[in-house]
């Protein structure tokens, strides 16, 4: 959807996930008790794709901050090279054996194999510094791709948003298979290495088999194992959607004394996504198996070799010293056909959370180490002196039209509210006039079309107040700014909230998680006090009085007309109707009636409260 306030967290954008509770993008008041569902074609979203391939992308995580993943990978190949098990230092024993047996002097191999070995413990020290900030940073840029993809100012389809961050936090499966090519490459060098200083392609080929074979038998077995990652990464998503759904709605539940049912649920959901772990681990564990195996039979090929004069002693510790160091690379040889189709998978459902994004990529000027980003782009502003719609249709995602056919001009200044009951439209019309909800028909600005609403109805030409608003996990002063500097106590004043802050401790006195500590009302108030900080210049307001008390709607309506400022909204009480300057009657998504309250209420008088 659009910009407008009131947008997922009411803020400076839209939300393209799906809140459980009702919100604005929902038209929560469509489809309601006999409301006549009204269904045509679906919009015409378009396609984020799903990124770049696998091998572009892991191509771009391995040379992400290179003096952390490259340089920690070259230490730890310099680690595998100078272990005990290491290719030059099983060079040194044999030629320090060699020289053992000939009488030769071995003074300088003793002194060159203590300093190899000495160098392993500096080496793996520096790269445990380095590599894993590599990690972190592929981490986080993987979370970051996916926020600004779910933040856009063009909306994304709505997701569950427990699937999303399921999705995100399961970033790790693709920094470890970056990791896996790593762990190759060095594998494949110390193959290499072991062959130059053994002078012996036969020495490098018995290296090569372990990971060849390593890596056929995970090829052989890669349906299987891609089916079961699968399989797993969406049990443990249907399990962050379904845990989510419940968290959300956990005081529902306690009301309706249903936790023991949606406790069973989630054991059931929790069952399949176990199941479907377990088998993938036992999966991998068979092919796992592969390459310890193949390091036992390279020992035994190699002393073979000596047996039947192949190579000399020297040769023979070198390999069997190598090959025994090379069964984590064999294990990793097959990681990377295995773990491919689902590291694949994830790559793509959650690039398309990310908009289609390269999940590394790092948007302009955000500096993940210092924690900063570049300030958003200045509301942009057009004095408001007529908006019109004609034959306004808001079509939902799944082809829902929550209204159809409206005609209606507002002028500056005018409050102009929409009254029906449950299913009318009112919701609709109101997402639709703030870019959350797809239109068709004709919508002008001053008499210019509106031809991109998403990214034209945003703060600074409109904000939007959602029927159930959202509220951060802060203080008042947090939740009326995000982060902006606006003004605080105006907009707090003009909501009718100044006295219940000032009760409360002040515009920085916390209102509990999402707002635990206030009531229906101040919610609603603290919420329009958030739209109202933009200084927009239309604002739709859904049903914001609906939890207010007749002395205080009064004085929010006369404070609202006071200010001079542009209103759209839904109510169902006369105090706010008779105080309109027209009052549009929507009957089963079209309109059936504008006018003055007063001209109104003798025929629908009993849609007012």
């Amino acid at each position: 959807g659009g910009g407008a306030v009131g947008a997922g967290f009411d803020g400076t954008g839209p939300s393209n996930t799906q809140p459980d509770a009702a919100g604005p993008a929902d038209a929560s008041d469509e489809g309601g008790l006999g409301a006549r569902r009204r269904t045509g074609p679906a919009p015409d979203l378009a396609d984020p794709g799903h990124g770049p391939s696998l091998a572009r992308g892991i191509a771009h995580a391995l040379v992400v901050a290179p003096r952390w993943g490259i340089l920690g990978g070259s230490l730890y190949l310099l680690s595998s090279l100078f272990a005990a098990q290491g290719a030059l230092t099983g060079f040194l024993w044999g030629r320090t054996v060699d020289g053992l047996r000939s009488g030769a002097g071995v003074v300088a191999l003793v002194v060159a194999l203590v300093v190899v070995l000495l160098l392993v413990a500096p080496a793996n020290s520096l790269a445990f510094r380095l590599y894993p900030k590599w990690w972190i940073e592929n981490l986080l840029r993987v979370r970051m791709s996916v926020l600004v993809g779910q933040t856009r100012q063009h909306r994304l389809r709505r997701t569950p948003p427990g699937e999303v961050v399921a999705r995100a936090l399961d970033g790790d499966r693709f920094v470890l298979y970056a990791d896996r090519w790593v762990d190759l490459v060095n594998g494949l060098v110390v193959v290499a290495v072991t062959a130059l200083l053994s002078w012996s392609l036969l020495a490098g080929a018995v290296l090569l088999a372990v990971l060849v074979v390593s890596a056929a038998c995970a090829l052989i077995g890669r349906p299987i194992a891609g089916r079961s990652a699968t399989r797993s990464a969406a049990a443990r998503a249907g399990f962050g959607r379904s845990l989510v759904s419940a968290l959300d709605a956990a005081r529902t539940v306690k009301l309706a004394a249903r936790t023991p049912q949606v406790h069973a649920h989630l054991d059931r959901v929790d069952s399949g996504r176990v199941r479907a772990a377990i088998f993938e681990h036992r999966v991998q564990a068979v092919l796992d198996g592969v390459p310890v195996v193949m390091v036992q039979i390279g020992t035994v090929v190699a002393w073979g070799a000596l047996l039947a004069g192949v190579w000399d002693l020297a040769t023979t510790l070198l390999v069997t010293g190598a090959v025994a160091g090379l069964g984590w690379f064999g294990l990793v040889a097959g990681a990377v056909f295995t773990e491919a189709p689902g590291t694949r998978a994830w790559q793509k459902a959650t690039a398309t959370f990310a908009g289609g994004a390269d999940l590394v990529h790092l948007p302009r000027g955000v500096d993940l180490r210092a924690g900063t980003a570049p300030l958003p782009a200045p509301d942009a502003r057009d004095r408001l002196d007529q908006v019109e719609l004609r034959g306004l249709s808001a079509v939902h995602d799944d082809g829902t039209i929550g209204v159809a056919d409206v005609d209606l001009t507002v002028r500056r200044g005018e409050l102009v509210l929409l009254l029906g009951r449950v299913g009318s439209g009112k919701s609709s019309l109101l997402a639709s006039l703030a870019g959350l909800v797809e239109h068709i028909g004709t919508l002008t600005w001053n008499g210019d079309p509106v031809t991109d609403p998403q990214a034209f109805l945003r703060p600074g030409r409109v904000a939007h107040v959602a029927q159930v608003p959202r509220v951060l996990s802060g203080t008042f002063a947090d939740n009326v700014r995000l982060d902006h500097p606006r003004e605080v106590d105006g907009p707090l004043a003009a909501a009718r909230m100044a006295e219940d802050v000032a009760e409360a401790g002040g515009p920085d006195a916390l209102v509990g998680h999402r707002g635990v500590r206030l009531s229906g009302g101040q919610v609603q108030r603290l919420a329009l006090a958030r739209a109202l900080a933009t200084d927009a210049e239309l604002l739709l307001a859904d049903d914001v009085s609906s939890a207010l008390d007749a002395s205080t709607e009064i004085e929010l309506w006369q404070s609202l007309r006071s200010r001079g400022t542009t209103v759209i909204g839904s109510t169902s009480k006369r105090a706010a109707l008779s105080r309109a300057d027209r009052v549009v009657v929507l009957e089963d998504g079209a309109v059936a009636a504008v006018g003055p309250w007063a001209d109104l209420a003798p025929r629908w008088g009993h849609l007012a409260g």
